[in-house]
């Protein structure tokens, strides 16, 4: 049997297929882990990461994707390793998803002023459909909702488990990255209710660099107390394909940017303006963003807002330390 999952939705009522879809996060370089295994361990002392958004604020349900993760140089070696949990509630219908991912990547040095990262991960994942907040066609009249049960068989498979791996290369500098990951690499099954449809692999390029300006004080607090960081994020997935772009400015304390999500590309973009905001002391950086949509439905929903928080354990003198005696170029932080 064939079931249509009917939602309702703003007074409406909305066919919605069950489908599997990425989360994205619009402060993307905020969780490098996720974008690229490449880019785990891209601070030459240990960091911890937090990212939380709520998207469509407007629309009744739970549209909300939390990633907290830890990464790690290991001093004197080119290895760097990663530790990831990521969760995205989807709906009214309770429909979640889970991923616990491990990162490691190896670095070779190119030159004196260029290195190559290569990257790899495995996660695994679950994902769960609540069936009882799943609203049917017997259960509406022309006015909405009616309250009773449905006659409807329940859906077999509402929890789904898999395992799936990634990889990605990065060329960098202290000033310049490139980096181009492949995820979802066997392709799994996310699917509910018996259905074989698969996620397919997921491209994408990341590209940036960085001016810097050290003040004349020489505040000893970062590596500098001016940076302009202009970048782009690129990726497709089936059918679907995003550009976005944008530049983050740091005037210490200060960290502030301005993208545009979905860069019209293909017919199918959702295009958005995104501001963020926020502050880093020492170790400490936390940044706020909204989406404002262009489109008249995105509009409609709220937007997004997301929060980034990020704490290195190291200071100043440490990671300059670490990098004499490894001899190791410092990956370039994309956010500041």
């Amino acid at each position: 049997m064939k079931l249509n999952l009917l939602i309702v939705i703003f007074f409406g009522v909305c066919i919605l297929p069950i489908s599997a879809q990425d989360a994205h996060f619009s402060q993307m370089y905020a969780a490098p882990t996720y974008l690229n295994p490449a880019f785990v361990g891209n601070s030459p002392e240990g960091k911890f990461s937090f990212s939380y958004r709520a998207q469509w604020a407007k629309l009744p349900g739970d549209f909300t994707t939390y990633q907290a993760s830890y990464e790690y140089s290991t001093p004197k070696k080119p290895t760097n390793f990663g530790v990831m949990v990521l969760m995205d509630k989807v709906g009214t219908v309770g429909a979640k998803s889970t991923q616990a991912i491990a990162s490691y990547a190896h670095n070779l040095k190119v030159s004196k002023t260029v290195g190559l990262r290569a990257g790899g991960q495995v996660s695994y994942g679950n994902r769960t459909l609540d069936y009882n907040k799943l609203v049917f066609g017997d259960q509406l009249d022309e006015l909405g909702y009616i309250g009773s049960p449905s006659l409807e068989q329940g859906l077999p498979n509402l929890s789904i488990n898999y395992v799936d791996f990634g990889a990605g290369v990065a060329l960098y500098g202290e000033d310049f990255w490139f980096g181009v990951p492949t995820l979802q690499l066997t392709e799994p099954s996310y699917a509910w209710g018996g259905s074989k449809e698969r996620v397919p692999r997921r491209y994408s390029v990341q590209a940036g660099m960085k001016f810097t300006r050290q003040s004349a004080g020489k505040d000893k607090r970062a590596d500098y107390t001016w940076a302009f960081i202009p970048a782009l994020h690129y990726s497709r997935q089936g059918n679907f394909q995003q550009l976005d772009l944008g530049a983050n400015m740091y005037i210490q304390p200060l960290i502030l940017g301005l993208w545009y999500r979905g860069v019209p590309i293909s017919p199918t973009h959702y295009g958005a303006v995104v501001a963020m905001a926020g502050l880093n002391y020492k170790q400490f950086a936390l940044i706020y963003s909204f989406d404002m949509g262009t489109s008249r439905f995105a509009q409609a929903t709220g937007g997004a807002h997301e929060f980034s928080m990020n704490i290195k354990f190291g200071t100043y003198e440490t990671r300059r330390k670490f990098k004499r005696k490894s001899d190791e170029l410092i990956f370039p932080q994309c956010m500041y």
